[in-house]
Formats: structure tokens, C-alpha cells, sequence
């Protein structure tokens, strides 16, 4: 630790620097987290349009299907199970949902609050 007057203010200067490089690291990131937490009314209808909600219900809460509201899971991991399902669900080719449509999906899923913790499960 310096206690000359320079050498505090090397220092000051270092961690302004620092703080502006992890700000600028994290910005993006935070741009990407704020694109796919909106979604939109569309969002939604596309939900219904794909028929999503005939196995996981319209807020994504499971019933035929597992849960999947809010989605625990990152984007790239969604996007596996819906394009390659593990299990009985359909798969969906590209072709079929685009990657916008994908993009949209996990927006509205993501969006969707936790349940109230009194709401008795099935």
C-alpha cells in the first residue's frame, strides 16, 4: 500500500480503469439478458400457435409435460431440448420453428414468474 500522494493517485487511476473494463465486459451481456427477459404479447401466441401449452399448460406449468416456466435453463440448453427432446415430445427442425420463434419462446418462458410457494402441486 503507497501513502504518497502519487501513488494514490496510480492507484485511483488503476481502478477506474479497471471498473470501466468490467463494465464494458459486462454491458453486452446485460443487453442479451434484457433482449430475451421482455417478451412481447406475440411472444405468447407463438406459445399457443406451436402448441406448447397442450403439454406444459399455458404458463408453462406442467401437466402432460414437465415443467418448463420460468426455464431454469440457459438459452443453448433449451434450445437442444426443443430441436433434440430426450423424451416423448416432438422434435422441432428449423425448418418448422425458426430460430426467432426459439429466441421468442424462451423469452416468454423465462418471463413467466414463480408460483406462488402455497400453490399446491400436482
Amino acid at each position: 500500500m503507497t501513502h504518497s500522494p502519487i501513488g494514490r493517485a496510480v492507484a485511483r487511476r488503476a481502478r477506474r480503469r479497471l471498473r470501466a473494463r468490467a463494465l464494458a465486459a459486462v454491458l453486452p451481456l446485460a443487453a442479451v439478458t434484457l433482449a430475451i427477459a421482455a417478451p412481447a404479447p406475440a411472444d405468447r401466441d407463438l406459445f399457443v400457435r406451436y402448441g406448447c401449452y397442450q403439454c406444459h399448460g399455458y404458463e408453462g406449468q406442467g401437466g402432460e409435460a414437465l415443467r418448463i416456466a420460468p426455464s431454469p435453463y440457459p438459452f443453448e440448453a433449451f434450445a437442444a431440448k426443443v430441436r433434440k427432446p430426450a423424451n416423448e415430445m416432438p422434435a422441432y427442425a428449423p425448418e418448422v420453428l425458426s430460430d426467432a420463434d426459439l429466441q421468442a419462446l424462451y423469452r416468454y418462458v423465462r418471463a413467466i414468474p414463480e408460483p406462488p410457494a402455497d400453490l399446491p402441486l400436482r
